[in-house]
């Protein structure tokens, strides 16, 4: 679910392009808004992929943040950890930061629904 583009597309985004593999370039797209591309940083099968982020129209004012999403098993369940790191301090990213940390709560609830009922929780409108 986490480094398959067909896979990816059922919990977070409305298409995803990439070979995960380090050093590949990857691009994911939400309905209606300008794509999301970079490159893949790390990349452990079955345990975990890092991936810069940027927003789109905002590279020269910010630097590339960084995307770790991770899994590992604990017991006779698996814990998915998702890092994002690399924002600038200041209130003028506050709104950003807030924002990053509302939409990997979403996708992270869509990601546990689907795996655990094959329910996609998003909303039709927003990928």
């Amino acid at each position: 679910m986490l480094s398959e583009p067909k896979l990816v597309t059922r919990w977070l985004s409305n298409t995803a392009d990439f070979s995960p593999r380090k050093g590949a370039q990857y691009s994911m797209r939400w309905k209606d808004r300008p794509p999301h591309r970079g490159e893949i940083l790390e990349f452990v099968p079955g345990r975990k992929i890092t991936f810069s982020w940027s927003w789109p129209g905002l590279e020269r004012k910010l630097k590339l943040t960084r995307v770790r999403l991770s899994v590992r098993r604990k017991g006779r369940g698996t814990i998915f950890k998702i890092e994002h790191s690399g924002f600038p301090g200041g209130e003028r990213w506050v709104d950003l930061y807030a924002g990053a940390v509302w939409g990997w709560t979403y996708f992270a609830m869509d990601l546990k629904s689907v795996l655990e009922t094959g329910t996609d929780l998003r909303i039709p409108m927003e990928y």
